[in-house]
């Protein structure tokens, strides 16, 4: 009996184990060769990024690809919108370029094939970037309904999706609703079917019109939830200013403002000043948000800007471990790529010549570091390209402290073996080249 035990008990924590997966497997066309499945929810810049959701196609684009998922989010591919779940299991094939052409099948795909159709809200949502702008004000009001009234009765005759998909989505179509109206006017000021006299017209006549319309929308229309939504975060600072007494509004306040701290931060070098917004965040009130803004703060006190460039150990092109220490007392100028990285390979031309710019001093050195799936396929391609320096090659996972998610990545170290940027620019960059020199402390020969 003790052994039917375990053995059961064993076989339940492998099921849920394998509920708390989703797993997709397909063909992506038209892509580069490094997609991230990218969180679309309220989290998709408070928290620190990750690479557990990286796709790598092979030379045809067909991938497979498992990660942990604890319940139902949105996420991206490309230009499409996906509704994954605990257990999914997708097949899928995405054009890049024909988002409505995307096909699924399997566990969640009626969700998917729904949000091929999802509006853009930087263009309008169903203004679809101008084109539904009418001759008059009610004409492009009514325009606008009847997309929104279609786009409902498509997510009416849904069968196969839950509760809360509905909810959200029924949401989604309010909040598309809002935002066409309030886009309305940007787009009718540079409509070509009107003249500049009928545009100035339709203007002043659309804003005495539509603002009730708008706020009937608006009102009632508060729900931290919603936040889910990209088109919902994109009006919510204007719902909270309608209801400013909602319940939700205070923790709708805290997510705007835990969102412009992160975004703040980022752009910011020197590690005082990010000490100091520290204090800021702490000041939110909702947990969630406080403590995901918290994360990115660490992740950026942790290790940057000023800290001693943490040691690596690579293989060079003869197959001899390399340490990044032997080349401390010069600038050193780090191009991380790999052969199956598209816009890698089209840096490389741009590397080479920045590479021959500096090739007489001997104050810096270039490293070509790829994280190829196999050092063979990275010499392989070396060896093709006649590529000389420093060619280097290491496993990703060596990289931990560098946070390398996406690449092209570049890392700029001064003489003093210490960070000048983390994310520097690429070859191309035009103010590349001075950046290096001043770190060298002396004038180009």
């Amino acid at each position: 009996m003790r052994v039917i035990f375990l053995f059961v008990l064993a076989f339940s924590t492998l099921s849920l184990v394998a509920q708390n997966q989703v797993k997709l497997k397909g063909q992506l066309v038209n892509f580069s060769n490094q997609v991230e499945v990218e969180d679309l929810s309220e989290f998709q810049y408070l928290l620190p990024p990750s690479a557990d959701r990286m796709i790598v196609p092979d030379a045809e684009g067909r991938f497979s690809i498992n990660f942990p998922l604890q319940a139902p989010n949105y996420f991206r591919i490309g230009r499409n919108i996906l509704y994954l779940s605990p257990g999914d299991d997708l097949n899928l094939v995405i054009d890049y370029n024909k988002n409505l052409a995307a096909s699924f099948e399997g566990q969640g795909s009626e969700a998917n094939l729904y949000l091929r159709g999802t509006p853009f809200p930087k263009g309008g949502s169903f203004l679809e970037a101008g084109r539904r702008i009418g001759k008059t004000p009610d004409e492009t009001i009514d325009s606008i309904m009847e997309a929104a009234l279609r786009r409902l009765n498509e997510l009416t005759a849904l069968r196969s999706v839950t509760k809360e998909f509905k909810r959200l989505e029924e949401a989604r179509i309010k909040a598309d609703i809002i935002n066409s109206l309030k886009m309305v006017r940007s787009y009718a000021g540079s409509a070509r079917h009107l003249d500049e006299t009928q545009r100035k017209e339709f203007i002043t006549q659309y804003a005495e019109i539509s603002a009730p319309i708008i706020e009937k929308f608006m009102m009632g229309f508060v729900d931290a939830s919603y936040l889910k939504l990209v088109v919902y975060r994109d009006i919510c600072a204007d719902l909270i200013k309608v209801n400013p007494n909602a319940p939700d509004s205070r923790k709708i306040q805290d997510w705007l403002t835990a969102n412009s701290l992160v975004r703040g931060m980022q752009k910011l070098n020197d590690k005082e000043e990010i000490s100091a917004v520290k204090s800021k965040i702490t000041a939110i009130q909702t947990s969630e948000y406080r403590d995901a803004a918290l994360q990115f703060h660490a992740m950026l006190m942790k290790f940057g800007k000023g800290d001693k460039a943490v040691d690596f150990t690579a293989l060079n092109s003869d197959g001899t471990p390399v340490n990044l220490s032997s080349l401390k007392g010069k600038v050193i100028y780090i191009d991380i790529w790999a052969t199956w990285c598209g816009p890698c390979m089209a840096e490389m031309p741009a590397y080479e010549k920045l590479k021959e710019q500096f090739k007489d001093r001997d104050d810096v050195a270039f490293i070509s570091l790829s994280i190829d799936s196999s050092p063979e396929i990275w010499k392989k391609n070396i060896e093709s390209r006649n590529a000389t320096g420093y060619q280097w090659y290491i496993n990703r996972n060596k990289l931990d402290a560098y946070n390398i998610v996406g690449i092209p990545r570049s890392i700029l170290i001064d003489k003093d073996f210490k960070i000048n940027e983390m994310n520097a620019a690429l070859p191309s960059a035009k103010n590349l080249p001075a950046q290096i020199l001043e770190l060298t402390g002396s004038q180009a020969d």
